[in-house]
């Protein structure tokens, strides 16, 4: 399964059900993770789409098939109107991914991605772009889609595949 394919399969519908989610826009405004959330979204979209998705198979979030699959929510420390002002550590963050990444390298999987949500924040915003050159150096592409939880919060999720 190519970046594109899981993309397509599922990235219309995790924004949608993000947009629409009166809860998740509570967590946006406190900066508050919602992986578990995530997780059984993920799993729902795939089964309706006929993936036999399981949770929590080899310690890997999300597996149907030959595809691995792990999943976090980054929440950032930069200042958005409509969220509470916070300090995050955005740096703890950016390191679960990369250990994500490594967690599925050394797997069985055919096909291994990481699918990431963070927030708040706008994809080409300058200070996300340094962060975010952290992970994509350990992928082999990525996509993203850029979208907007209630309140006007900005949040972006990116798919990458693991070679």
């Amino acid at each position: 399964m190519t970046t594109q394919e899981l993309f397509d399969l599922t990235a219309d519908n995790i924004v949608t059900r993000i947009q629409n989610s009166v809860g998740l826009t509570k967590f946006a405004h406190r900066r508050a993770k919602f992986e578990g959330w995530l997780k059984v979204e993920l799993i729902d979209i795939l089964v309706q789409k006929r993936r036999n998705a399981l949770p929590e198979i080899g310690r890997i979030d999300v597996s149907f098939d030959t595809v691995g699959i792990e999943l976090k929510t980054l929440n950032t420390n930069f200042r958005y109107s409509n969220v509470i002002n916070s300090t995050r550590p955005i740096t703890r963050n950016i390191n679960g991914v990369n250990e994500d990444i490594e967690n599925l390298r050394a797997t069985n999987f055919i096909d291994k991605f990481v699918v990431f949500v963070v927030f708040p924040v706008t994809h080409d915003y300058v200070r996300w772009q340094i962060h975010l050159e952290r992970i994509t150096n350990n992928l082999k592409n990525y996509l993203y889609r850029q979208f907007y939880f209630g309140d006007n919060i900005p949040g972006v999720i990116y798919y990458g595949k693991v070679e």
